[in-house]
């Protein structure tokens, strides 16, 4: 499925998780551009070099609910980009997912969207060779971030709000292309396996107020 990113019409309050790597980054200028109210919760608030009267920084841990409530409270909406990292110990990001869900059941906000590695695998999944290799490489290389991965989307999954899993390949940093494949493993819509990062963040910002992928976790490419 071919598909042309647009902007977004109406404005939100946004709480945005793994908003300092460099996807995170530009999801928070994509989501101030189109006139959002942001708020960033980063463990480290300096990675977040943006300056802008409508962005808020809550420093915190993943492992605190508190802060993750004073993130949280009036946000509209929550987009995730929140990832293991190699060096990380435990389920810390599944860990992270799961205050965060409980925290927006508490504060009565109902839209989450989340992008996830392609690792996590959906039941609307057929074979595909580069997809499976990648999975079963990560099996035996990080059997742990692999866990944390598949925690996490299954979280969401049985989270009972309004959910959008947005899975990833590779990303770059060329310039945005203006259009996606979208589809799922082994369908034929997903060949190439790559994806700006300019790209993700205009698709993830424009599922704040559009259901087309509602409680669906496509895979999304250039």
């Amino acid at each position: 499925m071919k598909h042309v990113l647009h902007q977004t019409n109406k404005k939100m309050n946004i709480t945005i998780f793994g908003g300092t790597g460099p996807a995170g980054l530009l999801v928070i200028e994509r989501a101030l551009h189109n006139g959002h109210m942001v708020t960033a919760f980063a463990r480290t608030p300096s990675k977040i070099f943006i300056q802008h009267n409508n962005l808020k920084i809550v420093k915190g841990e993943l492992t605190q609910p508190g802060k993750i409530d004073e993130a949280i409270k009036g946000a509209d909406a929550v987009i995730s980009l929140l990832g293991p990292k190699t060096n990380s110990k435990g389920l810390l990001v599944s860990t992270g997912i799961k205050n965060i869900i409980n925290s927006m059941r508490k504060n009565g906000t109902k839209r989450l969207i989340a992008a996830v590695s392609s690792s996590y695998r959906d039941a609307n999944d057929k074979f595909q060779f580069g997809f499976e290799f990648g999975v079963v490489m990560l099996r035996v290389l990080a059997g742990n971030i692999l866990k944390d991965i598949v925690g996490m989307g299954k979280q969401i999954a049985e989270s009972q709000l309004d959910w959008t899993v947005v899975r990833l390949p590779m990303l770059t940093n060329k310039p945005p292309k203006g259009k996606l494949n979208i589809g799922y493993t082994g369908d034929g819509k997903i060949k190439f396996f790559s994806l700006t990062r300019a790209d993700l963040a205009n698709f993830l910002v424009q599922q704040l107020d559009d259901n087309i992928y509602l409680h669906k976790a496509p895979v999304i490419s250039n």
